[in-house]
């Protein structure tokens, strides 16, 4: 074998620590889920999914996004309207961002994606469903604007319920990891 052929074989058989089947378990059994039991959230609960949400990676550390933790079944019936997803969740997150550009670009979308991708594997890890809901938001906005007092400046970006699920939605067919995936170049095996 060659010193290049070790070196790679190498590399291929190390990791940095014993993987945490845990976090992997938690990333392949996550669904999302649109129909929730009655159960109230716990709060503390809540507030773990968006601590996990506000540990996100965000573009030049900027920051913009904000989260509205909705738990009042008076509040939740005014957000239900919006999306199938929120009919019967007890609960639910709001993610706010604030459009604007760093030296670098605008990376406030990207920064939005991560933070709910975040807090849906923690809400999973919980116990709890939830669903990414944003295409639905949209027409939305202004009232969900309203009824939530949300400042002018942000936008009001995506939201996701939250409970302990109804439902065990089936995996959908995810793509092959050798059909999208090369080494060292595109298609590389």
């Amino acid at each position: 074998m060659s010193a290049a052929e070790a070196r790679e074989e190498a590399i291929h058989n190390r990791t940095a620590q014993e993987p945490d089947m845990e976090f992997f378990s938690v990333i392949n059994s996550r669904r999302s889920v649109r129909k929730f039991k009655d159960d109230p959230v716990n709060r503390g609960d809540l507030e773990k999914i968006v601590a996990a949400g506000i540990e996100a990676p965000s573009g030049c550390n900027a920051q913009l996004r904000w989260y509205i933790i909705v738990d009042l079944p008076d509040v939740m019936d005014r957000l239900r309207s919006i999306s199938n997803a929120l009919r019967s969740a007890p609960a639910a997150i709001v993610l706010l961002v604030e459009p604007q550009g760093t030296k670098f670009g605008e990376f406030w979308i990207q920064d939005a994606s991560a933070a709910m991708e975040n807090m849906l594997l923690a809400a999973a890890a919980l116990g709890y469903g939830g669903c990414w809901v944003e295409g639905e938001v949209r027409p939305h906005e202004d009232p969900l604007r309203e009824v939530l007092g949300v400042p002018d400046n942000l936008r009001v970006w995506s939201v996701t319920p939250i409970g302990l699920p109804a439902e065990s939605p089936a995996r959908k067919p995810k793509s092959e990891f050798a059909e999208v995936t090369g080494y060292n170049g595109f298609g590389k095996g």
